[in-house]
């Protein structure tokens, strides 16, 4: 239901419900869960009828589980700086949830990732190899 003189927008996005770190010899083992939910505002558009979630929010899954395992107690959060791969291979669908399992292995100046999503299902939809810079600008 509209609301008269309000304008519908999308809220910003929440792309990390649940997370955890591990650490793993010299990396770190982050997992993070997200839910795909049909109605959010969001996805409108993306496709009306067959909602998808886009790849650009799974993207957002991996830096925000990053500003929140290590961006904690004060600190900047890691910047992402360079996407080396991305491939998206399964679409995440209206009632599913993306499973994202990232190893972060420390880098000169920040981390190095490499991440694999998954669906309830366990079919892999994603992998991504970033790297992410600390606390700065992205151009810096």
């Amino acid at each position: 239901m509209r609301t008269p003189g309000v304008v519908d927008v999308a809220a910003p996005l929440r792309a990390v419900e649940q997370w955890c770190c591990e650490p793993d010899g010299n990396s770190v083992r982050l997992t993070a869960r997200v839910g795909v939910h049909g109605d959010d505002p969001n996805l409108r558009g993306h496709f009306p009828g067959l909602p998808i979630f886009p790849g650009i929010f799974v993207i957002e899954s991996l830096c925000q589980a990053m500003a929140q395992a290590f961006g904690r107690d004060g600190g900047q959060p890691p910047v992402l700086r360079n996407l080396r791969s991305v491939r998206f291979l399964a679409p995440l669908l209206d009632g599913d949830e993306l499973t994202l399992r990232i190893t972060v292995t420390p880098a000169t100046g920040g981390w190095s990732t490499k991440s694999e999503g998954t669906r309830l299902d366990g079919t892999v939809a994603a992998r991504i190899r970033a790297d992410f810079i600390a606390g700065q600008a992205a151009d810096a």
